[in-house]
């Protein structure tokens, strides 16, 4: 069972709840953490359906689990342009935060359904890198482009042009903290 979050709430809650200037290591993973062990433990409390939760953020010897394949397998389409799965409802503004592996088996939901069918792909022409592409989303020039152009370290022009969800876009301080957490990774090949 894949677990995820849509919208602003889940971020506002974050922010709600954490002290500030805690210090602690990536604290959005420690409150997803500790969210997500809460809702599976008082979800499944008194239930005989033994559970483990895994994250995509916590390393271990086990294989990386490739959440957006498992998000297809669940009916989600694939990436779209912007290299996300766009999710039908929520549009690029939600994110995988856990997978729930059960020992029984539970009935499935119906398909989500692919986000970007349909879509004129305006985000293709608001991406100022031409990073954006309906054939792929090409990596190292959004790197380039975020790696010299202020705008496009804290916020992404064609995220915010996605058609579906916006009513659920991040608001400018949750958009700027997950792109700014994505700097460290940011590099030209």
């Amino acid at each position: 069972m894949l677990i995820g979050s849509g919208g602003r709430e889940f971020f506002d809650r974050f922010v709600a709840e954490t002290l500030p200037g805690d210090g602690a290591p990536d604290p959005l993973d420690r409150f997803t953490r500790a969210t997500v062990d809460r809702v599976v433990g008082d979800t499944l409390a008194l239930s005989t359906v033994g559970h483990r939760v895994l994250f995509p953020f916590v390393k271990s010897d086990a294989p990386v689990i490739p959440f957006q394949r498992l998000g297809r397998a669940a009916g989600l389409g694939g990436p779209g342009p912007l290299a996300l799965q766009i999710h039908p409802e929520y549009g690029p503004w939600w994110a995988y935060r856990a997978l729930l592996v059960l020992d029984h088996e539970a009935p499935p939901g119906p398909p989500l359904g692919d986000g970007c069918a349909g879509c004129d792909a305006p985000c293709v022409a608001a991406c100022p890198a031409h990073a954006v592409r309906v054939s792929g989303f090409v990596i190292d020039a959004c790197h380039a482009r975020r790696l010299q152009a202020e705008a496009c370290r804290l916020s992404c022009a064609a995220r915010i042009r996605c058609v579906r969800g916006p009513q659920h876009q991040y608001g400018e301080g949750q958009l700027a903290f997950f792109m700014a957490a994505s700097m460290p990774l940011t590099r030209v090949r």
